[in-house]
């Protein structure tokens, strides 16, 4: 269940397809789950833009964006869901954390 579709930044035409990412919510107190907590999510898909929307109003997945789409369940993890749209912080293995809103 721990799944996500990310913008095509980070899905780099399919060579991220089934990568891990550690995410987790940042900088919001109002919205993040006490803690912080992060968890593991597996790239599995493509999120695609829409360029009829602005990057910051609909058309979170359009480039230049880094965005990761997931499930209600998924999101509730890290935040409330009423929220919508959180800063998160994320890395792979190899990476340092990343900041940016999702």
């Amino acid at each position: 269940m721990n799944t996500a579709a990310l913008s095509s930044v980070l899905f780099k035409n399919g060579q991220a397809c089934g990568a891990c990412f550690e995410i987790k919510c940042a900088d919001n107190p109002q919205w993040c789950k006490l803690g912080q907590p992060s968890l593991i999510v597996t790239a599995t898909d493509h999120c695609p833009p829409n360029p009829s929307l602005p990057n910051d109003n609909g058309g979170w997945c359009n480039v230049p964006r880094e965005h990761f789409d997931v499930a209600k369940p998924v999101f509730s993890q890290l935040a409330e869901y009423e929220a919508g749209i959180i800063p998160i912080q994320y890395r792979r293995s190899h990476m340092t954390f990343q900041s940016f809103p999702i």
